[in-house]
């Protein structure tokens, strides 16, 4: 992009441009624009430049650059600039050209603007008998895949980068873009330096001469895969051995205890015991985080106020000092797979293990439709709350996990339980939040109802008591 004063001299010109045109952009700066094109161009120019002046109307005119003694084909789009504006009285957007003398229509000419804005590695495309044939890249894409537009355009994208063994996959893709379908897919591309992953996602666009054209993103995933490999190798390694050396504290403690020591050894040996209990725990919900993490999410639907219940009954039995209020309403179905019920038994497991006190626990799980949403019909959630008595959560803890504090304030395992309920709401499309209030602590889980309420209305029923 450029601007140009009264007299079509540059004002300003983006650096990627001037890199481009192997010039630097402060020596542009009060050089006619005339100076960047091919002298065989330089009179449309002109023409062009007069028209957006008299008219106050945009003028796109095919060009081309000279870069190291080659031409290279461009597509310059002139438009006026507000009066009141600063920068220039003109603005320049300039597009990589498709094939010399085959001029693309004008929803191309926008579509090439659009792709230079986007952060992610861009491609436009005509499909050409099946093949999609490169129309224009972004600054993006040169970078990611280190293949420059003067070289790709006018050539198929496919032999470029995609990988022998994925040209299957690629041309079905092409196909279903051709059928006017969208496709999103995780693939492995070529790049000048390697073979990386990339999440892709292919868009149908067509022309009204009847033309298809295609639009493919890429974001580059390999740093983000790479990330997730070496966390799961790290996890493995650190259960394992956590585990195995477990099993040896457990039992020499074990021994100890059985052995009829004295009584100071035997309250160490107790000690250890209770530390590696704790130890175990944190490493449990390390796996059940990994796991978490490591599948995509599932699709599953649960009866959520059912799965309360249960949970509920659980831990009654396994505390019998806590008092549990429960407030459920049933059939609550939502799309969170089964893994909803770690969250729920980590969340009460918390309100009542963290008590010092006698517990009391309120859990409670209603349908509710927010107020911004028009109709019972639409924008209807699930809404779980597990109230306890208890101290609350340290502020270093709730604060790192629901207000979006550095995490480097996390300390040692504290609030993996926390962290694990979150992930699991959220990858369900839900949210989590907390509040303190007259001495209460108070954990909302919200969900997307998986069915309309008024279907589930027959077999509704609530299922209050209380202890």
């Amino acid at each position: 992009m450029f601007f140009l004063d009264e007299d079509f001299r540059f004002t300003r010109i983006a650096g990627s441009l001037a890199d481009w045109l192997d010039r630097d952009p402060e020596t542009l700066v009060g050089e006619p624009v005339t100076t960047i094109v091919a002298p065989s161009d330089v009179g449309a120019l002109r023409t062009a430049l007069a028209r957006v002046a008299e008219s106050q109307t945009s003028q796109t005119i095919a060009s081309h650059f000279v870069v190291s003694g080659d031409r290279l084909p461009v597509d310059i789009e002139l438009s006026p600039v507000a009066s009141e504006a600063s920068l220039g009285t003109i603005v320049g957007t300039v597009f990589r050209e498709t094939v010399a003398g085959d001029r693309p229509p004008s929803q191309l000419v926008q579509l090439r603007n659009f792709i230079e804005l986007l952060d992610d590695a861009a491609v436009v495309y005509e499909l050409s008998d099946g093949d999609p044939v490169v129309r224009s890249v972004n600054a993006a894409f040169e970078e990611t895949f280190g293949f420059q537009a003067r070289y790709v355009v006018g050539q198929s994208l496919n032999d470029y980068i995609v990988p022998a063994a994925h040209t299957e996959e690629a041309t079905r893709f092409d196909e279903r873009v051709d059928e006017g379908n969208v496709t999103t897919e995780l693939v492995r591309r070529k790049t000048a330096n390697g073979v990386q992953q990339f999440a892709y996602r292919g868009l149908p666009i067509e022309h009204e001469d009847g033309r298809r054209y295609g639009l493919a993103i890429y974001a580059d995933m390999t740093e983000n895969q790479q990330a997730r490999q070496h966390l799961q190798v790290l996890h493995r390694v650190l259960r394992h051995n956590v585990r195995n050396e477990l099993t040896v504290i457990f039992g020499m403690a074990e021994r100890i205890l059985d052995d009829g020591a004295s009584e100071e050894i035997r309250e160490a040996a107790a000690r250890i015991l209770d530390s590696a209990e704790g130890l175990a725990s944190v490493s449990e919900k390390a796996r059940m985080a990994e796991d978490i993490l490591g599948d995509p999410p599932s699709d599953t639907i649960v009866e959520v106020g059912s799965a309360t219940t249960d949970v509920v009954a659980d831990a009654r039995a396994r505390w019998p000092e806590a008092s549990i209020e429960t407030d459920i309403e049933t059939p609550l179905p939502v799309s969170t797979g089964l893994e909803i019920r770690d969250a729920l038994e980590n969340l009460v497991e918390n309100a009542i293990t963290h008590n010092t006190g006698a517990p009391t626990v309120r859990v409670t799980a209603r349908a509710e439709t927010p107020i911004h949403a028009s109709t019972r019909e639409t924008g209807q959630n699930v809404t779980i709350t597990v109230e306890d008595d208890g101290p609350g959560i340290p502020d270093h803890e709730q604060a790192v996990i629901f207000e979006g504090a550095n995490i480097t304030q996390l300390k040692h395992g504290s609030g993996l339980g926390l962290w694990v309920v979150r992930w699991i709401v959220e990858s369900a499309d839900g949210a989590v939040s907390y509040s303190r209030e007259d001495g209460w602590t108070t954990i909302t889980l919200r969900l997307p109802l998986a069915t309309g309420l008024d279907d589930a209305q027959g077999s509704e029923q609530a299922n209050t008591d209380s202890l």
